[in-house]
């Protein structure tokens, strides 16, 4: 097998032929009973229990709305938030935090319906996080005009992090094993 290759004087290997393709006719091959799949993916049991966890911590830190301990104006002088303030970051926290909880759950029993009221906990937390500002600018001082500011920057920025909060929570639904029924 070993020749002087063409056009050099020292011995290398050298292969002389014709390539060709395997000529042999394709094959069909059947698979009897359902198909194989492999064991459902434990993402969304995962993600579904932090969740719970964090749904829990939502509600137990609720009661902590109610008094105004640390809360400043821009001057630093003790204020003393609006009691409408009060009843709706309560409203919309008992509403996120228990839709949260429930679509954990729901989650680790592999239930896709876990996802959508997960998703519908982001939006119910997204907009109190807007509506709250508003209320809050009147306690600070700071009138209307900046109550719409930092609601409208608390929006802006929140958008972000629950869309990040969104794609970590739909891991199971893109996954081909996610077992999400």
């Amino acid at each position: 097998m070993e020749e002087k290759s063409p056009g050099t004087d020292t011995e290398q290997p050298w292969f002389d032929g014709i390539p060709t393709a395997d000529q042999s006719p394709p094959k069909t091959i059947f698979v009897s009973g359902d198909p194989l799949i492999g064991p459902k993916s434990s993402a969304a049991v995962v993600i579904g229990w932090i969740l719970i966890i964090l749904g829990a911590f939502g509600v137990l830190s609720i009661p902590l709305t109610l008094f105004d301990f640390g809360a400043a104006d821009m001057n630093g002088n003790p204020i003393t938030t609006s009691v409408t303030y009060k009843i709706v970051t309560v409203l919309f926290g008992l509403a996120s935090s228990g839709l949260s909880i429930f679509g954990g759950y729901k989650m680790t029993k592999y239930e896709k319906q876990g996802v959508w009221l997960v998703f519908a906990s982001f939006g119910i937390s997204w907009i109190g996080s807007i509506v709250s500002p508003l209320l809050l600018g009147d306690s600070m001082g700071i009138g209307d005009s900046g109550g719409a500011a930092l609601a409208g920057l608390s929006g802006f920025c929140g958008i972000f992090f629950y869309a990040i909060c969104g794609l970590i929570v739909a891991i199971p639904l893109l996954m081909s094993n996610g077992g999400m029924e």
